[in-house]
């Protein structure tokens, strides 16, 4: 039930995401000297990696209109065919350490991939949204790059489960592996401007 709310909102009122970022953004600002934020140079980049916010395998078109809140398109090869992923990013600045720096993310597209070996006709993606956060790392102004990785949260329907057990149950299938409730993003981008 929880999980058809989350995809109807982020289905329905995905453009609401960008206000409530700007409005966790603008009450992040009051924070003490640890947190203060400042200007750095990476509107747009292209990233290069692995895991859900790249598409699988593959790569992540970001976009800062504002310094802590960026929107990004993801495509790659996800396994089981091509995987996209379309989000938003709410990062927070560190003074103390300014190469590191923590985010926030949630993103609508592939969060799930089943393949099946030798059986290419079972191969299919799963849709819905997901939730993360992650840290990006590099130099202070983030001119040239930075890595960056998450930790990220599908959002999956009992639609996954039920299409496991019907290849289990009526196709003879067995898997070695299950899905874990999390995934990795590993990734580098690089600064276009």
């Amino acid at each position: 039930m929880l999980y058809k709310l989350i995809e109807l909102l982020m289905k329905r009122y995905f453009l609401f995401i960008p206000f409530i970022c700007l409005v966790l953004s603008v009450s992040s600002q009051d924070t003490p000297d640890s947190l203060e934020i400042y200007k750095i140079a990476d509107p747009i980049s292209l990233g290069i990696g692995l895991g859900q916010n790249f598409g699988g395998i593959g790569g992540n078109l970001l976009f800062y209109p504002q310094q802590n809140i960026g929107f990004f398109g993801g495509l790659g090869y996800a396994m089981a065919g091509a995987g996209y992923n379309v989000g938003t990013k709410v990062r927070f600045f560190s003074k103390k350490n300014p190469r590191t720096n923590f985010y926030l993310t949630g993103m609508y597209g592939y969060n799930a991939a089943v393949t099946v070996k030798n059986e290419n006709q079972y191969n299919k993606m799963f849709y819905g949204p997901t939730f993360g956060l992650g840290i990006d790392t590099g130099k202070r102004s983030y001119k040239k790059g930075y890595w960056t990785m998450a930790l990220l949260f599908p959002f999956r329907d009992t639609e996954v489960d039920d299409y496991f057990n019907d290849l289990e149950d009526n196709h003879g299938v067995k898997f070695e592996n299950s899905l874990l409730p999390f995934t990795f993003s590993f990734g580098y981008h690089f600064a276009l401007n």
